[in-house]
């Protein structure tokens, strides 16, 4: 094996001196190398790496590695040697992307550089770059005065209602005070910006982490036999139990039954559907049925046209926003929802649908432009293709904690897309 052009490769890269033509040998020869040899140069550089303790570990580095060359095998290039020869050859493009990521095995490429990123020698045409996002919200009161969260100190920001509104280390919390007084409900609005995320605990110990974009609704202390709130964009719950008082979180035209349970919900309003995914629990799912324009009414309006379905673990609920589609519903495809506002994965990624939870992005076989959806949402960026984007699918793990730049250049390893960063505003380009 030529281990030592590897090396140099993969140093020419972290050096960003990475030429074109040294990037297509670099992939070129991982694809004619074994799975094990690569792991191995792998060890090697990790336990020669000042930046990591050299601690390896070779089943998840190998399991990681043998899930992203897990593709369709049987399919030759049309020509030899031919590098954008998709299905065949991207064993080696993924491969190429997984060793260049800090995300597959805790490679430690981008411990490299700190946060210090210089790109100038490898791509003219990232004029600048973009620091990912962090933790910042804003608070609306019910008087509509608004608090800027990432700027406000730690402790006791207000009261509302009969409770104390507590920012801490780890995001917002809403403590109830014991005032033997009259009952006060008022509602609030935490609300991320993009490139925000935060965590919110509300009255009854339910916890809630918005994702970039989001905004939930939610009252100063539940009352009566339910506890309602209302979110747009995406976010993350942990349900605190309570039997006599379910749990409904309202999305548009989507209303979700909880009695206590783990679940994340996707309810972005540029997106085409909004799906609900369960991890643990038990919820019910009510979808307003749209009428001939597309439109979808209150599901819990007396009278309004419906749909329920009740979730398992493991299970994602998807609802069509837009007029309905004509194609047949298929649960292991969940694009294609059929002549039903409402369909059930049985089997959907889990692993994708959480990694921003736990600050990554998992991509698998996503088209370029749900992508730069997220990348959008998350480093504050406009987004704009230059000619029309490939067809293809794009795998990859790739943490979010890292500038614009590097998950762009992790893209670009496949060599179908290539970016512009000029200012604000990313460019796709064939």
């Amino acid at each position: 094996m030529q281990k030592d052009a590897i090396r140099f490769l993969i140093g020419q890269y972290m050096n960003d001196e990475l030429t074109a033509q040294q990037q297509v040998e670099l992939l070129q020869l991982l694809g004619r190398h074994e799975e094990s040899e690569l792991i191995d140069v792998l060890k090697e550089m990790m336990e020669k790496e000042p930046a990591t303790d050299g601690a390896v570990d070779t089943e998840t580095m190998q399991a990681s590695l043998q899930r992203i060359l897990s593709v369709d095998k049987e399919v030759e290039p049309a020509m030899p040697g031919r590098l954008v020869t998709m299905r065949r050859n991207w064993r080696w493009v993924a491969a190429a992307a997984c060793l260049l990521t800090v995300g597959m095995a805790g490679y430690m490429l981008l411990n490299k550089k700190s946060n210090t990123v210089s790109i100038a020698t490898t791509s003219g045409t990232y004029k600048n770059d973009v620091q990912p996002g962090g933790q910042k919200a804003m608070l609306t009161l019910g008087n509509g005065q608004q608090i800027v969260l990432d700027s406000a100190a730690n402790g006791l920001l207000t009261k509302q209602g009969n409770a104390q509104v507590m920012k801490e280390e780890e995001g917002l919390k809403y403590q109830p005070t014991t005032d033997n007084g009259q009952l006060t409900i008022t509602y609030n609005m935490l609300s991320t910006p993009r490139g925000g995320e935060y965590k919110l605990i509300l009255p009854d110990g339910s916890k809630v982490w918005l994702n970039a974009a989001s905004s939930i609704r939610y009252p100063t202390a539940f009352t009566g036999n339910e506890r309602k709130v209302e979110i747009e964009g995406e976010a993350y719950f942990e349900v605190a139990k309570d039997p006599a008082k379910p749990f409904h979180v309202k999305t548009g035209a989507q209303d979700i039954e909880v009695l206590g349970t783990h679940f994340n919900v996707n309810a972005y309003k540029d997106e085409e559907t909004i799906k609900t995914t369960l991890l643990e629990g038990r919820v019910k799912v009510n979808s307003a049925i749209p009428d001939k324009s597309g439109r979808a009414g209150n599901p819990r309006q007396a009278g309004a046209g419906w749909q329920s379905a009740i979730l398992k673990p493991g299970e994602q609920a998807i609802m069509l926003v837009s007029p309905l589609t004509t194609e047949p519903a298929d649960s292991r495809h969940p694009d294609k929802i059929g002549n039903s506002p409402l369909t059930i994965d049985h089997s959907p990624d889990l692993e994708s649908t959480m990694a921003w939870t736990t600050g990554q992005f998992i991509f698998r076989e996503q088209r370029i432009e749900a992508i730069m959806k997220q990348i959008s949402r998350w480093y504050n960026v406009e987004v704009t293709f230059a000619g029309r984007p490939t067809q293809e699918g794009f795998t990859a793990s790739i943490p979010r904690n890292v500038p614009v730049s590097k998950v762009l250049r992790y893209l670009e390893l496949t060599t179908l897309v290539h970016f512009k960063i000029d200012g604000n505003r990313i460019t796709v380009l064939p």
